[in-house]
C-alpha cells in the first residue's frame, strides 16, 4: 500500500519517543520514582497469596533491593536481598562463562570437539563428519534437542531429577543430527548439561566446585551454590505446587550445569554489576566476550531468542535509544529467575520469584531494564521488536480458517488496515483451513521488505477482500 513504510516508520519513532520521554531522570540511573513504582507493583503481584518476589537494581550509584511476600517456610519472615531462590537456566550463563575461563587458562579450546572430553566408548553424533564443539554447546547451536527423549518419570520434576550421566551417554549414542552444528540456534538443556559435564571431566573437579572457585569467589558471591549451605536453607523461599502444597527446589543429577544453581538478589546483583561493567574483576574480559552476539534465532514468533551470545539473548526486546540490553531467564517448578543488564548505561536488573502463572519474571525484568512503565499487561509480555506483519493468530471453526486474535499497534498489519476478528482464508493462495497455527505462521513469516498476500473475510462472511502486507520490523 502507498505510504505504508513511511507511516510505519513514523509510528515506531513515536513509540520510541513516548517510551523514552516518560523517563524524566538521568538515563543511566534508576530513580526513586521508579523504585517506588516497582515496589507498589510487586506488592500487587503477591497480594492474597503465599508467593514472593524480589527485584534487585544496580547502577553507578549502587544497588537496591525491592521485595514483597514472605519466605513461606513456616515463618512470616519477609523476603529480602539475602533470600535464596532456585535460579534454573540462569545457571547456563555460569556454565558458558566457565568455558571461557578454562579456555583462557589453556585447559580447553572453544573449538575442541566435545568427544575429546568424554569416555572413548561414548558415541557423539556428527553431521557429515562435522563434530559438535564446546563453542556450539555454549552458543546453543549444537543441533541437540531441547531435552532428550529417554527421560523417565511420572512428571517433569521426576524426569529432570532422575536423569543420569549414563542415560545422557546412551541418548547421545542414538541421536542423529539433522543439520550442521553451528548453523542454527536451538535452545538445549541437554547441550548445556553436556558442556558442564565435559568441563568437569577436563578439570577433574565437580561442576559446583569449578563454579565456586572460578566464578563465585572472584565475584564475592558467597550465597551462590548448587548444594544449599545451612544459612541458605534458613533463607530459602519456598515454592507452592498447583494444589497449594509447599515445594522445595528441584535437585538435578546430570542437569546441574543446565539449571541447578541457587542464589540471592544480593549475590546476583554482584554478578549483574560485573556483567554490566560497573565492577572490574579478572573475569571482566571473559564476560565481555560472552556478550558478543554470534548467531540469531530465525524463529519470528514471540518465543524467539533473538540474537544469541554465549548464551545471553536479546529476545528481540525493544532496545530504547542509548541502551544495549542482554538477559537470561530460568526456573523450574515454582521458582522463576531473570538477570539482565545494559552494557551502554551500565545498569543491571535481577528478578526472583515464586509466583506462578499470573506473571512472568522475564516480562517484568525486561520492562524494568527498558525503563518502561510496569503496567498490568507487562506482567506477561515485554516490549519487543519483531520482523513480520504483526498479528497474533488462533484457529477459527466457522468459517474454517485462521482468526486474527490481535493486531499489534504500529505494525504493518495495523498500517494495512487489518482488524481483530478477521478470518484469513488464504496466505499467498494457500488455504488455511485444516492447517495448524504453527503451519500458518510459517507461511506468513519472511524477511523484512517482502510481501505476503492475505485473503480475508469477516466473522460473518459478509465481506471478503485481499490485502498485500509488507513484512517489516515493528515494536510491540
Amino acid at each position: 500500500m502507498p505510504g505504508t513504510k513511511s507511516s510505519l516508520s513514523l509510528l515506531i519513532s513515536l513509540l520510541l519517543l513516548a517510551a523514552t520521554s516518560a523517563i524524566a531522570a538521568p538515563p543511566d540511573t534508576f530513580t526513586d520514582a521508579e523504585r517506588e513504582a516497582i515496589k507498589t507493583f510487586l506488592e500487587k503481584c503477591v497480594a492474597g497469596s503465599k508467593a514472593a518476589i524480589v527485584v534487585g537494581l544496580v547502577d553507578k550509584n549502587g544497588s537496591s533491593v525491592l521485595s514483597a511476600g514472605t519466605l513461606d517456610n513456616g515463618t512470616d519472615r519477609p523476603v529480602d536481598g539475602d533470600t535464596a531462590f532456585f535460579i534454573g537456566s540462569v545457571s547456563k550463563t555460569f556454565t558458558s562463562l566457565l568455558l571461557l575461563e578454562m579456555a583462557d587458562r589453556g585447559e580447553v579450546q572453544l573449538d575442541d570437539p566435545v568427544a575429546k572430553y568424554l569416555p572413548a566408548d561414548v558415541s557423539m553424533p556428527t553431521y557429515q563428519g562435522k563434530p559438535i564443539t564446546l563453542r556450539h554447546l555454549a552458543t546453543q547451536t549444537s543441533g541437540l534437542p531441547f531435552d532428550p527423549d529417554n527421560m523417565k518419570g511420572a512428571d517433569w520434576r521426576e524426569k529432570f531429577e532422575s536423569y543420569t550421566v549414563d542415560e545422557m551417554y546412551a541418548f547421545l549414542g542414538t541421536f542423529t543430527l539433522t543439520h550442521e552444528p553451528g548453523t542454527r540456534v536451538g535452545y538445549s538443556n541437554l547441550g548445556m548439561s553436556l558442556l558442564g559435564h565435559a568441563l568437569e571431566r577436563r578439570a577433574g573437579k565437580s561442576f559446583e566446585t569449578l563454579v565456586i572457585e572460578r566464578i563465585c569467589q572472584p565475584l564475592g558471591m558467597d550465597g551462590t551454590r548448587i548444594t544449599l549451605m545451612p544459612e541458605m536453607k534458613s533463607h530459602l523461599a519456598m515454592g507452592r505446587e498447583a494444589n497449594g502444597d509447599r515445594t522445595a527446589p528441584w535437585q538435578f543429577k546430570a542437569y546441574h550445569p543446565a539449571g541447578d544453581i541457587h542464589s540471592s538478589a544480593n549475590d546476583l546483583l554482584k554478578y549483574a554489576s560485573a556483567q554490566a561493567g560497573l565492577t572490574r574483576t579478572p573475569l571482566s574480559p571473559l564476560m565481555e566476550e560472552s556478550h558478543v552476539f554470534r548467531n540469531a534465532d530465525t524463529n519470528a514468533s514471540y518465543d524467539s531468542l533473538g540474537r544469541v551470545a554465549m548464551p545471553w539473548f536479546d529476545r528481540n526486546a525493544l532496545q530504547p535509544p542509548n541502551m544495549d540490553l542482554r538477559a537470561h531467564a530460568g526456573g523450574a517448578g515454582s521458582y522463576h529467575a531473570w538477570v539482565g543488564f545494559d552494557k551502554r548505561q551500565r545498569r543491571g536488573v535481577v528478578v526472583l520469584s515464586t509466583v506462578n502463572d499470573v506473571l512472568s519474571v522475564e516480562a517484568i525484568g525486561w520492562t524494568i531494564l527498558q525503563r518502561l512503565p510496569l503496567k498490568e499487561e507487562r506482567k506477561l509480555q515485554f516490549a519487543r521488536e519483531l520482523i513480520g506483519v504483526g498479528v497474533a493468530l488462533s484457529l477459527n471453526e466457522v468459517p474454517r480458517g485462521l482468526r486474527i486474535s490481535r493486531v499489534y499497534p504500529g505494525s504493518p498489519a495495523a498500517a494495512a488496515g487489518l482488524a481483530d476478528g478477521e478470518i484469513i482464508l488464504k496466505i499467498d493462495d494457500v488455504v488455511t483451513a485444516g492447517k495448524t497455527v504453527a503451519q500458518c505462521t510459517d507461511l506468513i513469516r519472511g524477511p523484512a521488505g517482502t510481501q505476503v498476500r492475505l485473503e480475508l473475510t469477516d466473522a460473518q462472511q459478509m465481506a471478503s477482500r485481499t490485502v498485500e502486507v509488507t513484512r517489516q520490523r515493528f515494536a510491540t
